[in-house]
């Protein structure tokens, strides 16, 4: 079938997406766009990816399912869903039960073992009160949670002199059910050596080429198309001892991980099973991505096209209340490049509902065959942004600065020549 007759069915739990719709939908694809129907009864959420090219939003594709040639789920949930719709002997690209290993900690704690892979030293806390006695003797923990990421951020404890009274904030925040969260509490991992891979995956294979990716979280992103075989080993090794797990499960979906490299030991600290933030923006700049997801949907592998050897990401950011609505208009040429997120577009101009906190709108991309002209692009293009949005060019520089590090520790990134972080900040 010619990509541009397939219906594809984008279903984004949270509305992080809509721009890879969109990039379906560029090469001529008829691209429905959905969000869970329980998320619709508010405006914020219900008007995400409207008036935006080339979509077709709607409140549930039940409807349309007789004309649906390609379901995507770019994000993790839903993996029920996957599974009725996969039974029913529809294509389907989704993480399935491979989820499981973003959301559920102890699982992946478990596997990482089973698979006899390097286990980070960690105590499971049930209930806050287990929580205080534990930390009350303890430096240097990261706490962490599973599954409800939007109650928990990952929480640095530095003593109990400086952070006993998060605790009571604790209390406060969860109430009745305080002593029912089970808390996962990491020591410190001494390497500042962290690398990381981002690439997709289709029932265990991966792909030739993969996308060396160094991030700062949140914030910045720099990357080098890289062969697979060519990877750190710190991290090939993980990935294949996954294959079966993956294969088993029918992972159709892109994947990201972060390694903390020890003299002696390798910790898969983070597994991201959905689209990685950063990172889809880069993906997304490949010429063939149409034809990966509808072929990998039904199991069939398709190497990625990335036409670029190098590319980079920064957070954007703009000025105004989180709170208010707020707005964003991007040039043409700017707006290619610019992965959005939960909002809508009218008359051209991308607005965001308010939000709890937060000023993220979304990533700027930029790629090119050499690293240099990649930081140059994302200098110029920084500076194209209209007054109130920032991109963290400051992070893309410090990521510059940790690539250079991971050379002079043995981590090869690239034979190309790394330009000065400077470049990145200097006014185009």
């Amino acid at each position: 079938m010619r990509i541009e007759s397939v219906t594809f069915c984008v279903f984004d739990h949270y509305g992080l997406f809509p721009s890879l719709a969109r990039r379906l939908a560029a090469e001529g694809s008829r691209v429905f766009y959905c969000t869970p129907v329980d998320r619709r009864d508010r405006i914020n959420e219900a008007i995400i990816g409207d008036g935006m090219d080339g979509l077709i939003c709607v409140d549930e594709f039940w409807p349309h399912k007789s004309e649906i040639d390609c379901f995507v789920f770019p994000d993790i949930r839903h993996w029920g869903l996957q599974n009725e719709l996969r039974e029913q002997g529809l294509p389907v690209w989704g993480s399935h039960q491979g989820m499981h290993l973003e959301q559920d900690r102890g699982f992946f704690l478990s596997k990482l073992d089973e698979l006899g892979l390097d286990v980070p030293d960690h105590c499971a806390m049930k209930g806050l009160s287990n929580l205080a006695a534990y930390l009350k003797q303890q430096k240097d923990i990261w706490i962490k949670v599973s599954k409800w990421r939007g109650s928990w951020e990952t929480f640095h404890w530095r003593s109990w002199d400086e952070d006993w009274k998060h605790l009571d904030e604790w209390a406060v925040k969860f109430g009745g059910i305080k002593e029912l969260i089970t808390f996962i509490c990491f020591t410190k991992i001494d390497t500042d050596l962290e690398i990381g891979c981002d690439t997709y995956c289709i029932d265990g294979q991966w792909p030739a080429k993969v996308l060396h990716g160094i991030e700062r979280k949140d914030a910045a992103y720099f990357s080098a198309v890289t062969d697979f075989k060519s990877m750190p080993e710190q991290l090939t090794g993980i990935m294949d001892a996954f294959s079966p797990f993956l294969k088993e499960v029918g992972y159709r979906n892109q994947w990201s991980m972060e390694v903390r490299v020890t003299d002696k030991q390798n910790f898969f600290i983070d597994a991201t099973t959905r689209g990685g933030l950063p990172s889809t923006a880069s993906f997304l700049q490949s010429k063939n991505i149409p034809e990966v997801i509808y072929h990998g949907a039904r199991g069939d592998f398709v190497e990625v096209d990335y036409g670029f050897k190098f590319s980079a990401e920064c957070m954007v950011t703009l000025k105004d209340d989180p709170n208010n609505w707020q707005t964003l208009s991007l040039k043409p040429e700017l707006k290619e490049m610019f992965l959005a997120q939960q909002c809508c577009e009218v008359d051209g101009q991308l607005w965001y509902p308010p939000t709890d906190d937060s000023s993220n709108v979304g990533w700027l991309c930029a790629t090119g065959q050499t690293p240099k002209e990649v930081l140059e692009r994302m200098n110029k293009m920084a500076d194209a942004l209209p007054d109130g949005a920032d991109a963290q060019v400051e992070a893309l520089a410090d990521v510059i600065r940790e690539i250079e590090s991971m050379e002079e520790k043995g981590i090869h990134f690239t034979d190309a020549q790394i330009p000065d972080a400077q470049i990145v900040l200097e006014s185009s």
